[in-house]
């Protein structure tokens, strides 16, 4: 069962990626120690990023997967990309790299067929990156950290092809 609770709200004015990431893992560990009780998820801003999507997504969050790896919590929590200029990597980046961001074309694709949005199944892969793109888009780079455990009971209660292929909708049309 899963309750509501604040989002930790929290800022880096860092410029490099292994500072944010320390940051991160500063604003990380209070949201551990506190628990889910406590925080419901992490939105951490980092608009020194805003103009460099390349740092954003092939340096702070391989930095990110990989340490949440070593520190053995990545089945604890898990982090989104969100980014103003954010771009759907390729699907050979994608095939290494899945962690925190927007599904490929291919995925969507498969999601709106199985939905019934046959229309959108039909879409070219580069519209399906286009609106996928568009839906981890933010005003500034932004971070943020949820509770595996919230996201698998949200992932029960919704179906994820009809959630992806409803957003899809709302942008193709």
């Amino acid at each position: 069962d899963v309750h509501g609770a604040p989002i930790l709200y929290a800022h880096s004015r860092c410029t490099s990626a292994p500072r944010l990431v320390s940051d991160v893992w500063t604003t990380i560990g209070e949201f551990l120690a506190q628990g889910e009780a406590a925080y419901s998820s992490v939105l951490l801003t980092a608009p020194a990023f805003d103009e460099d999507l390349e740092t954003w997504v092939e340096a702070v969050f391989p930095l990110l997967e990989e340490s949440l790896v070593a520190a053995r919590v990545s089945r604890d929590i898990g982090i989104v990309c969100f980014h103003p200029r954010y771009e759907t990597p390729s699907e050979k980046w994608l095939a290494t790299h899945r962690f925190g961001h927007m599904y490929a074309p291919t995925t969507l694709r498969r999601y709106c067929a199985e939905a019934g949005a046959e229309d959108l199944a039909a879409l070219p892969d580069d519209d399906l990156r286009y609106y996928g793109s568009y839906m981890r888009r933010s005003p500034h780079a932004t971070i943020n950290v949820l509770w595996s455990r919230q996201l698998a009971a949200a992932e029960r209660r919704r179906e994820s092809a009809g959630f992806y292929a409803r957003n899809l909708r709302r942008l193709a049309d």
